[in-house]
């Protein structure tokens, strides 16, 4: 059956959620701990999802450095002894942390960690996920062909907010200086205005709400295993509601009714929803939602719902009673729930009646009456010999005692093996000189002049080095090594086209792949090609490289958004690279921010985004459509690439994305020693100052 996931953000959304029937609840930690939940908190709330029956999914919703490792270990040893049923990790190193630390709790893969494809499925599985949380992005047709292939349980968000980003690619708040989407707090700069292209004063990058109830009956068809809710509501109403409606059409297997959608547009007003995603019409509707909020009437319908979950005990546990009162024995009676838990209280020996003695039917009715209580009786067993009474008030003694014990028993948590953080391992020491690192985004770029400085390695777009292999002669000429830099998304349905231009590729000489993805380790190995990892793999951590190690990757670049003390920290199995130059990634939308722009289709016409504070945020597309938006200002550490090789650093990439060829030239010459460039309102990015 299709378990219904609802959020939890604070005590009254968990009440909200559990009394409408959720299966499970999600409470998000950061940094600090649970985000509305104080420590004893969320030991009661986890007893009180236990004792109803619903499963507790406690996650860590960020990134984890070297110096939080240790204290992420506790929370997974905390949560475990708590009784939570899983962990969410959206940070492969945590992932490996949590399942070193607690074997037996499962862990699931958030969607952060952007598992796309059938072949990160399996990555996942190899890391010890047993349940993949699929990105909002994809279709009905992708979701169908991952739920045939997986080994692993599939999770899909069937109502909530949308990013406009691809999550775990979102760099907007970091590289602004306010907060990182990747460490859990983002601050919804999608949702502000900006200027694209022609069109100004507009909220190009403010989506609506996926809305998929609709498809509850085909995604239960397919075997997903969990349909998740209220992502980004606040409003426990809201989330009731949602909560309620989703639980009725997965427990019937059916759409919701013309009622229930009536309620839903009420409470929800000010939060439009869309199904283009999931129908892959993403490309041909409008998707953009103006800010709003609920008016009178909402507010009302909210009140109603309120007064529902806060007055009412859902009775969501079936249990059966059991009496025996024999003439001469002590009365006993027993409860046991749907999940084998049992509890017994003896009570007074019966007594021969003296006026109306007791019947089958008056202990029955009595057992039964459970209103209050998450209990619901399903059957009444009862042995009772003639002519007997009993003390005043035994009944409901009995009832109210087994109830308490019952309980009890159900908010315990099972005993869980936990075990130790393993240290990571050393790392190389730094080296004389670093590796020189050119990527480009357009063939313009490859020029004869830039190939004269001598990179070690060219990194090249599969689009453009497929297109034009040509391009390559004079870099390969001066020994630089090309590598074929894939597209940060490839679904399944994208893998022939990506095959078919890495043998081109291939065929070009080109012998290594940089890889955005876990899952894309296996198609460059598919096409006779040594991988290397990109900053799109959100290496934060000594346990993430290790995770890169084992996958074989040959070298991993490191977060930019670590410090450049955090980097120096970092256990380095393997070649470390970092990004000392260029416009950094602010996000990657599956829209085409460019059509939305110019009117109609004009990938291979770069476009620009401005917010009012006058930053000026390059468009460009990368693959299938896809637009790679990136930061108004450029990253130079040119004057300081000591400190870099220092933090130990063998890579050092310059990251060229709309500069023109000779811009290029002249600030590779720069990092070489051989030009006085600068670019204007430069910035160090987060290498100083982190995130929190």
């Amino acid at each position: 059956m299709l378990e219904v996931l609802t959020p939890a953000p604070g005590t009254e959304a968990l009440i909200a959620a559990v009394q409408n029937g959720a299966d499970a609840v999600c409470i998000r930690f950061g940094g600090a701990g649970a985000r509305g939940f104080t420590q004893s908190e969320f030991a009661r709330a986890v007893r009180y999802c236990r004792v109803r029956g619903c499963r507790v999914y406690a996650e860590l919703d960020t990134l984890v450095a070297d110096s939080e490792m240790s204290a992420a270990a506790d929370f997974v040893r905390s949560a475990s002894e708590a009784g939570v049923d899983a962990v969410i990790a959206q940070d492969w190193g945590f992932l490996a942390a949590a399942k070193a630390v607690a074997p037996l709790l499962r862990a699931f893969a958030g969607e952060r960690l952007g598992i796309h494809n059938a072949a990160g499925l399996e990555a996942a599985a190899q890391l010890g996920a047993a349940r993949v949380m699929l990105p909002r992005e994809l279709t009905l047709e992708d979701i169908a062909a991952l739920a045939r292939r997986s080994s692993v349980e599939l999770g899909v968000t069937v109502q909530g907010a949308l990013c406009s980003s691809w999550e775990g690619q979102c760099y907007m708040a970091s590289i602004n200086g306010r907060g990182s989407a990747n460490r859990g707090d983002c601050p919804g700069l999608c949702r502000e205005k900006y200027s694209l292209g022609g069109r100004m004063d507009d909220y190009p990058l403010s989506l609506k709400d996926t809305s998929g109830l609709d498809y509850i009956p085909e995604l239960e068809a397919m075997g997903i295993a969990c349909a998740a809710v209220g992502r980004g509501m606040k409003r426990p109403e809201q989330l009731a509601k949602l909560t309620e409606v989703c639980v009725k059409c997965a427990r019937d297997s059916r759409k919701p009714t013309a009622g229930e959608k009536d309620e839903l547009e009420l409470i929800l007003t000010g939060r439009e929803g869309t199904d283009a995603y999931l129908r892959g019409a993403a490309l041909e509707e409008d998707m953009l939602s103006l800010p709003g909020g609920p008016d009178r009437d909402a507010e009302r319908a909210m009140g109603a719902v309120r007064r529902v979950y806060a007055d009412t005990e859902l009775r969501r546990v079936k249990v059966e009673f059991f009496a025996l009162i024999q003439e001469g024995r002590p009365f006993r009676s027993g409860i046991q729930d749907e999940n084998g838990n049992r509890a017994v209280w003896n009570g007074p020996e019966p007594m021969k009646a003296v006026g109306p003695e007791l019947s089958r039917r008056s202990v029955e009715a009595e057992l039964r009456r459970t209103s209050g209580t998450p209990y619901a009786c399903e059957n009444v067993n009862v042995m009772l010999g003639p002519g007997l009474m009993l003390p005043e008030g035994t009944l409901q003694q009995a009832r109210r005692e087994l109830i308490h014990a019952l309980s009890a028993k159900r908010g315990e948590a099972p005993a869980m093996r936990t075990g130790r953080l393993p240290v990571p391992e050393g790392g190389k020491p730094p080296v004389d000189r670093p590796a020189l690192i050119f990527e480009v985004m357009h063939a313009e770029q490859l020029t004869p002049e830039l190939a004269a400085l001598g990179p070690d390695y060219i990194y090249v777009p599969l689009p453009v080095l497929a297109a034009e292999p040509e391009r390559l002669e004079p870099f390969t000429a001066a020994r630089s090594a090309p590598v074929v830099v894939l597209p940060r998304i490839i679904r399944d349905a994208e893998l022939r086209q990506t095959a078919q231009l890495l043998e081109k590729a291939r065929s070009a000489g080109v012998t290594q792949a940089l890889i955005g993805s876990l899952g894309h380790v296996a198609l460059a190995r598919m096409a006779g090609m040594d991988a290397r990892g990109d900053y799109s793999l959100n290496v934060f951590n000594s346990y993430s490289m290790e995770i890169a190690a084992r996958a074989g990757l040959l070298s991993a670049t490191a977060s930019f958004e670590l410090t450049m003390e955090q980097i120096k920290q970092l256990s380095k199995p393997l070649d470390t690279e970092i990004i000392v130059y260029g416009r950094l990634p602010a996000m990657l939308t599956e829209r085409c921010l460019i059509k939305t722009s110019a009117g109609r289709c004009a990938c291979g016409t770069p476009s620009r985004m401005s917010d009012d504070f006058g930053g000026v945020y390059p468009v460009l597309r990368e693959a299938v459509c896809r637009n790679a938006v990136y930061g108004p200002s450029k990253l130079f550490l040119g004057d300081r690439l000591e400190e870099a090789r220092q933090a130990g650093a063998r890579g050092l990439r310059l990251l060229f994305t709309n500069e023109g060829a000779r811009e290029c030239v002249e600030v590779a010459k720069s990092f070489l020693g051989e030009s006085e460039y600068r670019p204007n309102g430069l910035t160090r990015g987060l290498y100083y100052r982190g995130v929190e």
